[in-house]
């Protein structure tokens, strides 16, 4: 340590060393000033340490404190945070969670703006809707109203779908905007969709009538893909996030021609999906402003897998296998057909 660094204890290691010095010699002529400023020293000390003291506890006043108005800021915000999320919940349910996400995260721009995209667009409504509810008292309406657009709109949303708007008794969705996995798979989920919806009813209206309904809603689904006009609508002041087009007019017309309880899509849908859905071709749909006959197909279901009943093997060394398969599961049936196909393996 070098000699010249500050040591705090300078002057009192001083003392105790002149005052060891003293004591040996016993010399009452040096011990008295000695003990004046020893005495002066501890004075000092004394002094100095009632000081520290009250710097301490000011010290400690002021961390009190600063920490009290920490805790009460900290409080505030998250009041504040709190206050944000219920105000997002809320404005959650005017906009489609997909674009409400994308304004929370930053990558959404709020302004007059579109875009033409091929969508597959969805729409849907009550059959006699108006006739129904004049049998209805309005609260009653009111609770299976509510209750089959909740149930609707959860199926939408589990199948990716951007909940357009509802219409009255109506109810607009599409695929493809702000958030697309092709155009195939848009088309698929959708009529996937419109298949677990009309399932979805059938199981509603035993309900309803279990509780006294006695005419339960049955709804009419169209369905068609083609090119929008996709984005904001509006001025600065306000927006509407929406499609627009003839492709939009179209599927809901589609819905108007759709059988009770039916999908109604039109050949370009029908295109993606074929392989997914059987499907009856019904008369071509006429509309103003489209200059072709719109083909229409009615799903009636999802496309039976035909599995053969029985699996064979014939190899040239003379080893013929014909085994029955009708009770195996898929899995087990793929597990055997790779047995099979290692057992000729080590023939050849």
């Amino acid at each position: 340590m070098s000699k010249d660094s500050f040591d705090l204890y300078d002057r009192e290691k001083a003392l105790i060393s002149e005052g060891s010095t003293l004591l040996e010699s016993q010399d009452l002529k040096t011990l008295k000033p000695f003990a004046q400023r020893l005495f002066d020293g501890f004075v000092s000390l004394f002094n100095e340490n009632q000081n520290l003291l009250r710097h301490s506890d000011r010290q400690e006043q002021r961390l009190v404190k600063l920490n009290q108005n920490l805790k009460a800021q900290t409080q505030e915000l998250e009041l504040k945070r709190q206050t944000q999320e219920l105000l997002s919940q809320q404005l959650a349910k005017y906009l489609p969670p997909q674009i409400m996400s994308a304004l929370l995260s930053g990558t959404y721009q709020s302004k007059v703006a579109t875009q033409r995209k091929k969508l597959t667009v969805f729409f849907s409504d009550i059959r006699d809707f108006t006739a129904t509810s004049d049998l209805l008292q309005p609260e009653a309406l009111t609770e299976y109203l509510n209750e089959y657009f909740s149930e609707m709109t959860e199926i939408a949303m589990a199948h990716g779908a951007t909940i357009d708007k509802y219409i009255g008794d109506a109810m607009m969705v599409f695929f493809g905007d702000p958030e697309s996995k092709g155009h195939q798979e848009d088309a698929q989920a959708c009529v996937l969709m419109a298949m677990a919806m009309q399932a979805r009813m059938k199981e509603l209206a035993v309900r309803w009538k279990n509780k006294g309904f006695e005419n339960p809603f049955v709804i009419r689904i169209g369905i068609n893909t083609g090119y929008c006009n996709v984005g904001n609508f509006g001025s600065d002041q306000r927006l509407s996030y929406t499609i627009i087009g003839g492709e939009v007019n179209l599927t809901q017309r589609l819905e108007s021609h759709s059988d009770p309880g039916g999908i109604l899509m039109s050949y370009e849908t029908y295109c993606y999906v074929q392989d997914l859905v059987e499907v009856e071709e019904r008369q071509p749909v006429k509309m103003k402003g489209i200059a072709r006959d719109v083909k229409t197909f009615a799903v009636l279901g999802p496309k039976q897998i035909q599995t053969p009943k029985s699996v064979a093997l014939n190899h040239q060394a003379g080893v013929n296998i014909d085994l029955d398969v009708s009770t195996l599961t898929p899995s087990e049936r793929q597990q055997l057909a790779e047995q099979l196909r290692a057992v000729a393996n080590q023939i050849s």
